[in-house]
Formats: C-alpha cells, structure tokens, sequence
C-alpha cells in the first residue's frame, strides 16, 4: 500500500492529521470526521458505530434506505462540500487545513441533463478516482450520443418494438428518465424506489410506475440492470422487446454480449481518460493520489503527461456492472 503525506488506504481513504478524516468509509465510528460522497454501494459503510456524516440530504435519504440505519447530516468548518457531477446528490469534498485536499469521489466533469458537473479546484493534494483510467477510454461528445440514443429508441417504438433500458437503480435510472421525459416511460423495481427516494428530496420526475398487468405496447421500461436474466424480462423479450445498456463501459467491444442486451450505448456518469487529465491539470496539484478503477495506470499517465507526483492508492474492487 502506498501512503503520501497524510493520506492512506483504510478505512476508506483516510486523511490523517491533528484532524482526521475519512472519505467514503467503510466504518463509521464516533471520532472523526466521515464524509460519504453518495450512495452506491461500494461507497457505503459496512459498519456503524456512530451516525453523522457529511453528505448531501440524497445521499443521506438513499444510504438510509440501503444501509437500513439513520443517518445525521453534520458540517464541519474545514471541508466544503461540492458537486461532483457523478449523479444527483453526489458529492467531492475539500478540506481545508495546512495543505488543502480535494478527494473527488466519483466525478463527471462534463454537464449533462440538469447536472452540473463537477469543476476544477487548486488544491495541494488531489485523491482523484481512476474508473476509466485507461487511455482507450475516450467518450465521444454527450448530445451526439443522446440524440443517437433518443433516435433509437424512438425507431423502435414507432415500428411497435417496446424498449426496455437496463439502468443501475441509483444515478443512471434517474438520468435516463430525465433523457426520456417526453416519451412517458415505465419505471421498474429498485429504479422505481430510487426515483421515489430521491422524489422525497424534492426532486420531480415524469414516469409511471410498471405493472405487467396494465401495460401499454409498445412501450418504453426503464428497469435495473439485475433483472436482465428475470423470467418477465425473458418472455417480454420472447414477444419482441429489445433491451438497451447505456454506459461508458460500452467503449468495450465485449460489452454488449457480456451484458446479453440487443444494443449498448456509451454514455457514462463518470469522467473518462481525456477529463480526468483534463481536470487533475486544472487542479494543479502537487501531488495526486489514485483511487477506485485503473489507479496504477492513470498515476502513472499522469506522471508521464503531466509531469505530477502520482501514486495509486490500491486494493480489491467489486465490479461496478451491478451498482
């Protein structure tokens, strides 16, 4: 495990000092300061002693969901709290002390559906995440690939076709009901109860509810991506529906089949290769700990191209596909 000044891999990305404070934990304890950026799964404790945080009142409203416990929203003087374009409620955090240190969580730089993504800040120290930090993954301009999207789809249905979109629950659910507001889509099972969740918050969305019983053909699903092997979604697909995957893993000419669906799109909530150089230079670091994904490749990428101290800050992943 590589450390740099005040920064380690344990209980999630640890910043330690006369302060210490912990990004993304995987315990929650009483000390400290515990920030979770949101609330996909592997950015969620496993363990909780304590219950404040620093988080977004989403986030807050679907970890309390997923982790089945109450959380307190806190603040604290020395982290500031900013968007980072990943999905709605997500959060980067800085804090402020004798050096400042930016940890980006999961980030988009790119705006995108009512998403502000997430912006630059120098900073001393960056904790970048690396999910596409390979330099094959580059994603081609976002209102190409919505309209290439909306096209597809609207084909489909206009040639009696029904569509189902195979989403994660938390984030992508929500952007592809915001790309597809006019089109009236169904909304299934843990997508539906994500929307709800986050529709406690405040936020509002156009959707009905999905029920075998009434549904109207050809009609367009939006469902999460674990129910593609379902029995339902198999005789749906056996009378002619087609399903979709939409994500920056579609760079990958395996996606598709790997996935079983009819058609995949690249589309992502997550910085590609040419963003996360883009926005580490912006920062102007002095040094950047990588984090979350292809964290040995992109330090050392960043190292070569931007001339940047660069360290990974590595250990076992789980697969992003189910979250």
């Amino acid at each position: 495990m590589v450390e740099g000044p005040n920064v380690r891999l344990g209980n999630g990305v640890e910043l330690l000092g006369e302060v210490k404070c912990y990004f993304d934990p995987v315990d929650i304890g009483h000390s400290g300061i515990y920030c979770i950026s949101h609330a996909h799964f592997d950015h969620l404790p496993s363990k909780m002693l304590g219950d404040e945080v620093i988080c977004s009142p989403i986030t807050q409203r679907c970890a309390q969901d997923r982790l089945k416990r109450k959380l307190k929203i806190k603040e604290h003087p020395q982290v500031k709290v900013l968007d980072s374009g990943h999905i709605l409620g997500s959060n980067m955090f800085l804090f402020e002390g004798e050096q400042r240190v930016l940890y980006t969580g999961d980030m988009c730089s790119r705006d995108r559906l009512g998403l502000m993504g997430a912006k630059p800040v120098k900073t001393d120290i960056l904790i970048l995440e690396s999910t596409f930090g390979l330099p094959r993954y580059i994603f081609p301009p976002r209102e190409e690939m919505e309209r290439t999207i909306l096209d597809w789809v609207e084909d489909k249905l206009a040639s009696g076709r029904s569509v189902a979109v195979l989403a994660y629950p938390l984030g992508k659910s929500q952007e592809m009901l915001m790309l597809f507001k006019d089109m009236d889509p169904y909304l299934y099972g843990s997508s539906l109860l994500m929307t709800q969740l986050i529709e406690d918050v405040g936020v509002e969305f156009s959707y009905r509810p999905f029920d075998l019983r009434r549904i109207e053909e050809p009609f367009l699903m939006i469902c999460p991506t674990g129910v593609r092997r379902a029995s339902f979604i198999e005789n749906l697909r056996k009378k002619g529906m087609l399903t979709i995957s939409i994500s920056g893993w579609a760079v990958d000419s395996s996606f598709r089949q790997r996935m079983g669906v009819d058609e995949a799109f690249i589309l992502s909530d997550h910085a590609d290769f040419n963003d996360l150089l883009w926005f580490t230079e912006k920062c102007e670091p002095s040094v950047v700990y990588t984090h979350h994904g292809f964290e040995r490749d992109l330090a050392s990428q960043i190292q070569t191209r931007l001339s940047i101290d660069s360290y990974p800050l590595a250990k076992d992943q789980r697969s992003l596909l189910e979250f």
